[in-house]
């Protein structure tokens, strides 16, 4: 992981800040975006908006250039939009520190613990169904072979867990002000897989074991499409929800 921050100046104010962090070769998250109140609004967020975006493909060789904002912010979305990135997908980032009125006596998933092993489900059930992969909290990408490749490292360190040949969950340990047990898993089936959220309170109970200092929560990206589904006395924590957009390396060089 790699970040770059850029400024806008005008007559030496810093009027604006906008940066992208790289996952890999292929692939890059813009952030930072940030604008001095005296000067929003007059379209200097989109003119180093799209000075960064061109500065992310001239410098590396991406694949995929996405930002992560939420529904509510109308601003920023309106600056992605002017700059041809296109809507992928809504997700809500979903928080709690405990996940037991959700449990419903289902049995713990069996664990996959060979890398290859964890290769290949990432390719047959992330790769071939084309979902969105949270690297890490924040960070969803389009799943692709180069993405998972790349993060090679990391996937040893991810622990898996599957049931017969059904998709498999998989945690990560992530830190945002607060450690989190990142359970991924963002089938439309999330509320009728026995089991699942069985295996990640045990997860999250196996991570505090690890982390007796801290306090574990609990963080997951559920599809907006099915955040309906979750029971009214669930135990997260819902804001604004994350939508994500996207530009390829062929979109940017038909816009520029």
């Amino acid at each position: 992981m790699h970040n770059t921050l850029f400024g806008l100046f005008i007559d030496n104010r810093l009027v604006c800040t906008a940066g992208y962090t790289t996952f890999g070769s292929a692939n890059a998250m813009l952030g930072r975006l940030r604008t001095d109140i005296r000067y929003q609004g007059q379209g200097y967020s989109k003119q180093l908006t799209q000075y960064v975006r061109n500065q992310a493909f001239q410098a590396q060789a991406l694949e995929w250039l996405g930002a992560n904002t939420q529904k509510n912010n109308i601003p920023a979305q309106q600056v992605l939009n002017s700059s041809y990135f296109e809507k992928q997908t809504l997700l809500y980032g979903c928080t709690a520190q405990s996940i037991d009125n959700l449990l419903r006596a289902g049995n713990v998933w069996p664990k996959t613990t060979q890398l290859k092993e964890k290769q290949n489900l990432l390719h047959t059930y992330h790769v071939n169904k084309h979902t969105f992969f949270p690297i890490e909290c924040y960070y969803p990408f389009p799943s692709t072979s180069t993405l998972f490749q790349e993060e090679a490292k990391q996937i040893e360190d991810w622990r898996f867990f599957q049931e017969g040949d059904l998709p498999p969950l998989v945690t990560k340990t992530d830190t945002k002000k607060e450690a989190y047990l990142h359970a991924v898993y963002p089938y439309e089936d999330l509320f009728q897989r026995p089991g699942l959220w069985e295996t990640i309170v045990q997860a999250q109970k196996d991570l505090q074991n690890q982390c007796p200092d801290e306090t574990v929560h609990v963080w997951m990206d559920i599809p907006a499409s099915i955040i309906h589904q979750l029971p009214e006395d669930h135990p997260f924590e819902l804001d604004s929800p994350w939508l994500l957009y996207g530009m390829d390396r062929n979109t940017w060089k038909n816009h520029t």
